[in-house]
This record gives structure tokens, C-alpha cells and sequence, in this order.
């Protein structure tokens, strides 16, 4: 038995089953037995998980002896995704929480991480932008944090107004939830507390759903640079982007991920395998840094050593790109 994040135990024998949200067999139409389990987000949602996952099934086909098989995505939070490691239920999750991420590797969860590509956070609100923060960035040198107060004293001061100026949360543990909350307490509030601010939207929804959310109640809200080019092009109508993160290491908003491979997983190989590929240049890093929704690059390839940052920033424009595969849903 070995002992995980939120106390909980895991028996490597019995690895709990979870249904996929999406399962991929590359060009075979029979999809075979699954063998390998990954677990992440808006990922999935966007369609890169799906491509990678046939783009390395492609590759493994070119292997002597090569015996058709399945990959499932399935669909999790930050938070979700370490638990489903931690019961076996996946064989490898992509994760964007460094420190939680050094837990697991130090509680056994775990025993490789790997950088796999960089997101990026965006706060997106309402064109019209009632709480006037864009007037934020005018400053020289302005920050998350200015445009964050500027919203916390237009929501305090609309609080009686029909036309009240609301922040969705996720409020579900997930990345972007962290990083939401994290900027909130920087700037010493906490509107989740009690007393519970009005203005605080509380809705657990995964990345698209509550993007659609923010949009129909004209909210302001923090994202990711992969569900807001992924989603349905109204959404992008209704709303506008203040800020966003770039690929500066130390950029408030980059959203680093990392695929953390299960210590004691059903198809442990396999998942090592994938891992292999996903990180190498021409392998997974060469679908990443191509892939394109809507003719927009959605996100940056893991930085290689000795990059600088001009040479990291990959985002400017698409040329050949990835499309997204069809996602065939089911589970075995």
C-alpha cells in the first residue's frame, strides 16, 4: 500500500475503473484492447490529447509485430488527475501544478515528470467591460494584479447596481482554479471567504462549460489559450481578452504542463513510451507546437535547453498544422 495526496491509500491490485471521456485507435477501425490511460483537462477538450494519441499510434504502427490497440483520455481537473494516479485508474496525467506535481514524485505516486508543452492563462470578459479594467493597461508595466483590483473595486462598487460587475470561479480544484485563487490572495482578498462575496460566481464546470457560462452572464472570468480558440466561435463574440500569458518562465500566467507517469500503472511501458515520443522534437513536440484550431496555434512546445525567450515564443502564426481528430467517445 502506498500513501497519496489527500490520505487516501491505493491498492496497485485492484486499479480503479473510470469511464473515458475519449478513445483513439489511430487508423485502425477495430480500436483492441487499451493500453494506455491518460488523464487530463481542457486538453482533451481542445482535441491535442486525441492527436497526439493517434499521431504516436501512427508512428507505433511503422514497429515490427505492431498489434492494433486503443488510448482513452480521460476527462479530469488538476486535482482529479493526481487521484486518478494515485488509484491506478491512470496510466499517465498531464498536470499543471509543479509543486503538487514534486508531491507525488516524493510520495511515490509517481516516478517521472516530464515538461510536455506550455498553456497559457488569459483573463477574458465582456466587450463592453463594465468594470472598465482595460483602463489597467494603460499603465506601464501593468499586471494581472492591477487588472484583478481593478475588477475586485468595480464588482465592490456595482454591488447594488442591476448591472453588478461578477468574476466566474471554477471553483473546482482544477489549474485554473488555483491559479484564480492564488492572484485573488496576492492582492489580499479572498471572495470565496466568509462573508461570501455576491459578486464571486462559484460554478463547477470543466473548461468549456463554464467559458459558455461566463459569456451568456457576461462575466469576467480566467481561461486558457487552448479552451478559448477551441470553443464555439459565439463565445469569442461575447467576450474579449485583457490579458495573457506568454512563454517568460516567469510570466504570471504561463500555465506549464507536465506528464507524470504512474508509478505502479496497468500499462506502465506504454505510458514510459508515449512519454519518450511526446517529448522528443520530432515526435510529440513537432504536433504541439503545429497545433491548430481554428488557425490559431493553440500551444507552445516544452523548452528546450538553451532556448531564449524570443526562440520559445512559437504562437506568432501557423504554417503547417495539426487539425484535431475526429474524437470517437466511448469506454472499455
Amino acid at each position: 500500500m502506498s500513501s497519496v495526496p489527500f490520505g487516501r491509500e491505493v491498492s496497485m491490485k485492484n486499479p480503479k475503473k473510470v469511464r473515458g471521456a475519449g478513445i483513439y485507435s489511430g487508423s485502425y477501425e477495430e480500436k483492441g484492447d487499451i493500453k494506455l490511460r491518460i488523464a487530463t483537462g481542457g486538453a482533451g477538450e481542445s482535441g491535442l490529447v486525441g492527436t497526439l494519441a493517434n499521431a504516436f499510434l501512427a508512428e507505433m504502427e511503422t514497429q515490427p509485430d505492431f498489434e492494433p490497440f486503443a488510448i482513452v483520455w480521460i476527462k479530469s481537473d488538476t486535482a482529479a488527475s493526481f487521484n486518478y494516479l494515485a488509484e491506478n485508474a491512470a496510466d499517465l496525467s498531464i498536470t499543471y501544478h509543479v509543486m503538487a506535481e514534486s508531491i507525488a514524485l516524493r510520495q511515490g505516486i509517481a516516478d517521472r515528470s516530464e515538461y510536455a508543452w506550455r498553456d497559457h492563462f488569459m483573463l477574458v470578459g465582456p466587450r463592453s467591460d463594465p468594470g472598465k479594467i482595460s483602463a489597467g493597461l494603460t499603465a506601464t508595466g501593468a499586471t494581472i494584479y492591477d487588472l484583478f483590483s481593478r475588477l475586485f473595486c468595480a464588482a465592490v462598487e456595482s454591488a447594488d447596481s442591476k448591472q453588478q460587475v461578477r468574476f466566474l470561479s471554477r471553483y473546482d480544484k482544477s489549474a485554473t482554479n488555483i491559479k484564480e485563487s492564488s492572484i485573488w490572495s496576492a492582492i489580499g482578498q479572498t471572495p470565496w471567504s466568509h462573508p461570501y462575496s455576491s459578486w464571486y460566481h462559484r460554478d463547477v464546470l470543466f473548461p468549456f462549460d463554464a467559458l459558455r457560462t461566463a459569456a451568456r452572464l457576461q462575466e469576467y472570468t480566467l481561461v486558457d489559450r487552448g479552451t478559448w480558440y477551441a470553443v464555439e466561435a459565439w463565445v469569442r463574440e461575447e467576450m474579449t481578452i485583457f490579458m495573457e500569458g506568454g512563454d517568460h518562465e516567469e510570466d504570471l500566467l504561463l500555465n506549464p504542463a507536465h506528464a507524470l507517469v504512474c508509478s505502479y500503472g496497468e500499462n506502465k511501458e506504454m505510458a514510459n513510451l508515449f512519454v519518450d515520443w511526446l517529448i522528443r522534437p520530432g515526435g510529440g513536440q513537432e504536433v504541439i507546437k503545429s497545433f491548430a484550431v481554428n488557425n490559431k496555434i493553440l500551444y507552445s512546445r516544452a523548452p528546450a535547453i538553451g532556448d531564449t525567450d524570443a526562440q520559445a515564443d512559437e504562437r506568432s502564426g501557423v504554417t503547417e498544422s495539426f487539425g484535431a481528430f475526429p474524437d470517437r467517445t466511448g469506454s472499455k
